[in-house]
């Protein structure tokens, strides 16, 4: 009885110990270079409402490495950077909706050529640019009333004009939060980046 004993505290005692060990020399960790520069596969948004940006996710890859950028708005206090796209033509002739993602949200493929652009306090040597390809998307989840009035009759999938520039104001409210008010701050995010 003693031997089986000695035993299992042995045994629980050398499991702890490799259990240790591994945590001391497992990978190291993941290094985010302070400049990413690269093609967007999707950006993905979740607004509080059509004229106010809430969260989003960018996925962006550069040198074979896929990063998930995760932004979300802040007061200008707790914000590390802003977000700025080089056009706001996004929804183009060809774009049509694609996969089913549920009646509240909507995604379009192909977009406008474009390039967006997270840009971090002054002096810290970080920055995040990306293209648009033909592969990337944009969506959102902006609710059924909202998009059941971008469809357009007899081809729901293909977004209409007001599609087109209910999105246009919407993406030049991250560089003009107020839009055609008269102030010209930009909406403040905070952003985190992993490696995926």
């Amino acid at each position: 009885m003693h031997r089986m004993i000695r035993l299992i505290i042995s045994l629980f005692v050398l499991t702890i110990s490799v259990s240790c060990s591994n945590k001391d020399n497992g990978l190291p960790p993941v290094v985010i270079p302070d400049v990413i520069v690269g093609s967007v596969s999707e950006i993905m948004v979740t607004p509080i409402n059509i004229t106010t940006p809430g969260k989003g996710t960018l996925l962006i890859s550069m040198n074979n490495v896929n990063y998930k950028v995760e932004f979300n708005v802040v007061t200008q206090a707790q914000s590390n950077a802003t977000l700025t796209f080089a056009s706001d033509t996004i929804i183009r002739d060809d774009s049509r909706e694609f996969a089913n993602l549920g009646v509240d949200v909507v995604a379009y493929n192909p977009v406008g050529p474009n390039e967006i652009s997270f840009r971090f306090a002054i002096g810290s040597g970080k920055r995040i640019d990306g293209s648009f390809v033909p592969q990337s998307s944009f969506g959102g989840q902006f609710g059924q009333a909202l998009i059941s009035t971008w469809q357009t009759p007899g081809d729901p999938a293909k977004p209409n004009q007001k599609a087109k520039d209910d999105i246009s104001k919407f993406v030049n409210l991250y560089a003009d939060k107020d839009g055609p008010g008269p102030g010209v701050a930009p909406v403040y995010l905070l952003v985190q980046v992993t490696k995926q």
